[in-house]
């Protein structure tokens, strides 16, 4: 027994020691410490920061908030030195046949007692035209059979779409970092079983059902606030927490909430207000682009505070009024782009090193966690590497994309016309899924490379708000971790330290790992992004930190940089093993 303990034992220690080889990746600490010192003590990236999430925001796909951002962007990277830099235009509207803005607010409940109601319309609705006021009613119904028993009754009147929801109180600080233990877990291949009556380290709570950094990251989810927000969904037939009735997720998802819509349209309704449970004055924003102005209601979304209060006062039959003034403006055939940029390499220039986030963000706010500061991270990281003047072999390229919040739409625009595309399987319609370029949110057919595909070398994304990086997502190519162990040394003191085999989903990287291209994004610390900032109205500036934001572009400059002199392109994971998964937007609803 003892013999055979032994052998188990030299089993479990060569298990562990492998990640750990060393792959002599020849690192030049001169150039990592130049890119250090850049990034950590002359960093530009707070008052880049402000310039976008304060001048240019907020910056919705298709509204010309969008195209004004992406020509300021590349009059600061055109300043740095950087060359090819453009918008390139999709070559698929992917259904973006309409840009839209929110230019008027006003609503506020003038009886039984007068007081404002902040709030924000849900994306590609209508306005009101003009000052309109009516009686409020709460209707709770989903199916044709109950929504008759209003027939008639709704003409002229704002319909409140769910009971008011009951709203937790923050019983523990809403700002999270990864605690070392929780580090460690993700380390595992898969997370240790829960004992009888121990939670697992990394097993956050308080955090809302809702798509949540924890969900993304592949740390376990809040299992009481999840229930909590299903059973209120359930008591107010409504929706899940964040998807406002009105609008309904492109691809033909809608159901209930369209019966809905429809019958309150018919009816004749002035406009539909929700809320989300979050409270504390924060609500969740989203959208269709797909909706008809013309077969659409104005759609408001506003805190469950002042919802709960008008609610309840309505379950007591008290008599509510409200008045309003919202302006929204349509915008034909807008531009539709990505934003690209390079640092030419020297003797490999022809393979590329490509760093990038999305662009585009959610309207309540000025989306500065989600996702301007990955943006940014990504611009002061081209900056670092022209400030340094540190040599690159291979070309780095920055890209900026549109659309991810409809599905990846801008680097699936980009991997269908730079790298690869699939070709659907016969029958089978792309659904619109957030992994993967060029139809790979359908059923996979063959891979139809590109010129540039062996070219190639590879994707670093940042998605997660303002937290510090940790470390990175292997996405099952084991083959990298040996390299990216060596890779994090020079980091180690700015914190980050883990590799994870497991998977993330839900961005950007997903569109080049969809096609067999090494993607990656980064562990980050949570910070407030699940509790208070991710596509909510609280989403700005004031939410960041400037620390985490100098921390994430000094590292992908260093990662980037590695990446450009390495000898070799690092390895791709076998075919097999190719992420395939349609990411959080598997569940539809906006993301």
């Amino acid at each position: 027994m003892k013999r055979n303990h032994l052998c188990a034992l030299a089993s479990v220690v060569f298990f562990v020691a492998l990640p750990l080889l060393a792959t002599n990746e020849n690192i030049n600490y001169e150039d990592v410490n130049k890119i250090i010192v850049e990034g950590m003590q002359h960093s530009q990236v707070m008052d880049l920061n402000s310039w976008l999430d304060d001048v240019y925001a907020p910056r919705l796909t298709g509204s010309p908030m969008a195209e004004k951002g992406a020509q300021w962007v590349m009059g600061k990277l055109k300043e740095w030195g950087l060359v090819n830099v453009k918008m390139e235009p999709w070559t698929n509207r992917n259904g973006f046949d309409r840009g839209w803005t929110n230019d008027k607010f006003y609503m506020a409940c003038t009886s039984p007692e007068n007081f404002p109601i902040p709030g924000t319309p849900t994306a590609w609705t209508p306005g009101t035209n003009g000052l309109i006021s009516g009686e409020a009613v709460l209707v709770t119904a989903t199916t044709q059979e109950d929504l008759n028993q209003y027939k008639g009754k709704l003409k002229g009147k704002w319909v409140l779409t769910q009971a008011a929801p009951d709203v937790a109180a923050f019983w523990d600080a809403p700002a999270k970092r990864y605690k070392p233990e929780e580090l460690a877990i993700m380390e595992l291949l898969t997370p240790p079983a829960a004992e009888f009556g121990v939670t697992p380290p990394g097993a956050r709570q308080g955090a809302p059902a809702q798509v949540t950094p924890a969900a993304r990251q592949g740390a376990p989810a809040a299992p009481a606030a999840a229930q909590q927000a299903a059973l209120q969904a359930a008591r107010a037939g409504a929706p899940p927490a964040g998807v406002p009735q009105q609008q309904a997720p492109a691809g033909g998802r809608g159901g209930g909430a369209n019966i809905r819509n429809e019958f309150f349209r018919t009816e004749g309704v002035l406009g539909t207000i929700s809320t989300t449970p979050r409270g504390h004055g924060i609500y969740t924003i989203g959208g269709n682009r797909a909706a008809d102005p013309a077969a659409t209601l104005p759609a408001i979304v506003i805190a469950a505070e002042q919802y709960g209060r008008m609610a309840r006062a309505l379950a007591k039959n008290i008599p509510v009024t409200i008045e309003a003034d919202i302006k929204n403006t349509y915008y034909p055939n807008p531009a539709v782009f990505n934003i690209v940029g390079d640092i030419l390499g020297t003797d490999k220039a022809d393979e590329i090193v490509l760093i990038g986030a999305h662009f585009d963000t959610w309207h309540a706010a000025t989306g500065a966690a989600d996702n301007g500061v990955g943006s940014v991270a990504m611009m002061e990281a081209m900056r670092i590497l022209k400030a340094t003047g540190v040599k690159l072999r291979r070309t780095v390229r920055i890209g900026l994309w549109e659309g991810e919040e409809q599905g990846l739409l801008g680097s699936r625009e980009y991997v269908s016309s730079h790298l690869a595309t699939r070709k659907p399987v016969p029958g089978a319609a792309d659904a619109g899924g957030r992994g993967g370029g060029g139809g790979f949110g359908a059923p996979q057919g063959p891979l139809e490379k590109k010129p540039e595909y062996d070219k190639f070398d590879v994707y670093f994304n940042i998605d997660n708000g303002t937290g510090a990086l940790r470390g990175v997502y292997l996405q099952g190519n084991d083959a990298v971790a040996p390299i990216f162990r060596e890779w994090m040394e020079p980091f180690r003191s700015l914190g980050m330290t883990t590799l994870t085999a497991r998977n993330t989903g839900g961005t950007d990287h997903q569109s080049f790992d969809g096609a067999g291209l090494p993607g990656f994004q980064f562990i980050q610390d949570e910070i407030e992004y699940n509790a208070v900032t991710h596509h909510t109205n609280m989403d700005t500036y004031e939410r960041l930190q400037p620390r985490d934001c100098m921390q994430m572009a000094t590292i992908v400059a260093g990662f980037a940089y590695l990446a450009a002199n390495r000898d070799q392109m690092l390895p791709r994971k076998p075919a097999t093993a190719l992420s395939m998964g349609r990411g959080r937007g598997a569940g539809g609803g906006p993301q």
